[in-house]
């Protein structure tokens, strides 16, 4: 009995890392679906993995030019993949050419980085879910589910995988001050989405909540995103290395800011709009327009806050400076925060405990 006992204990304290394994197998043959859908460019992506390739040879023409060459620590991660794990080749996948060394082996360290970050992804927010915010098995489950749901509407082939578990990651330390405020701070060199949502977070927290807790965070996140701005001129205009389309003057990081307000209207006038950026918004404001008709245990049980809303809001604001196809995928940064809301909702609506 003891034994069983041990083992119970074991599984319940280590489930995260069940689970993030158990995902690792069943969802492999999606890995190798996206690793082919990158080798063969079914889609257009950005061609991250030459990053990887420009490091080691020096070819300027394989620079994936900043802002997204300085999300370091995706690209550090797909380096190391790319050094230290076998390369996996497809064999029933026929190149007449490659369009640089090491092709092959730097695409799968791109596919491969991405297929764990999703895996890991939802394994913690299973943990996140059911020992920090105290949710039911049942809510726990549902919020993993979500998770998937969501997370497979952001491509496999950016970078914003990664990004999006460093976030989980940070609301999973929000509990240990010292190591969440080093998370924090150095989130500047993972994705400048994260700086964003965080400090929506944050400021709704601290200035509408009035949670002092969050003010060492708040200001935190301040200055990983002043440090993100100096660490992008330094490497754009001080190193000479620019960022995309700068020689153009029409270029999509020219232009952010006077045709924000155009790709803002195309949001609801665009087919890509619809897809990509009302649809995605309409569900991560759900949990919060659910709120006003329902009356549920989530505001004691997770600090809920209705104002949270500002988040996924705010972050479609700041996608229009990208383009509105894009807004999809800013939106889901803000899911790690929404979703714990809408499981507790949903199972409610259920009735399941």
């Amino acid at each position: 009995m003891n034994k069983i006992k041990s083992l119970k204990m074991f599984t319940k304290k280590n489930l995260g890392f069940f689970i993030f394994a158990i995902l690792f197998l069943i969802l492999f043959r999606d890995f190798l679906y996206t690793y082919r859908m990158q080798l063969t460019k079914f889609l257009p992506y950005y061609d991250y993995q030459a990053q990887i390739v420009y490091y080691l040879l020096g070819d300027k023409s394989l620079d994936v030019q900043a802002p997204m060459n300085l999300r370091f620590l995706g690209l550090f991660v797909q380096y190391i993949i790319f050094e230290f794990v076998p390369c996996l080749e497809l064999t029933r996948v026929n190149l007449e050419a490659l369009p640089y060394p090491n092709y092959v082996c730097a695409t799968f360290s791109s596919a491969l980085m991405n297929y764990i970050s999703l895996c890991a992804i939802m394994a913690l927010m299973f943990t996140y879910a059911y020992k920090k915010l105290n949710l039911s098995l049942a809510e726990s489950f549902v919020c993993l589910f979500l998770s998937y749901v969501f997370i497979d509407h952001v491509e496999a082939f950016t970078l914003d995988r990664i990004s999006i578990f460093y976030l989980v990651l940070i609301l999973y330390f929000l509990d240990k001050p010292k190591t969440c405020l080093v998370l924090i701070l150095l989130s500047c060199l993972v994705n400048e989405k994260i700086i964003f949502a965080l400090g929506v977070f944050f400021f709704v927290k601290l200035f509408f909540q009035k949670d002092r807790f969050y003010k060492s965070y708040f200001w935190a996140n301040f200055i990983s995103g002043l440090l993100a701005i100096l660490i992008f001129y330094y490497y754009a205009k001080v190193l000479g290395q620019g960022y995309l389309q700068s020689e153009q003057p029409d270029g999509l990081y020219n232009t952010m800011f006077t045709d924000g307000l155009g790709r803002i209207f195309a949001m609801f006038t665009s087919k890509a709009g619809l897809s990509n950026a009302l649809i995605p918004l309409l569900f991560a404001i759900s949990p919060y327009v659910l709120n006003f008709f329902t009356k549920t245990h989530i505001n004691k049980k997770i600090n809920f806050s209705s104002l949270e809303i500002l988040v996924p809001l705010s972050l479609v604001l700041f996608a229009a400076g990208g383009g509105m196809e894009q807004a999809g995928r800013y939106v889901m940064y803000s899911f790690p925060i929404w979703v714990p809301i809408l499981s507790c909702q949903f199972c409610n609506f259920v009735k399941i405990k």
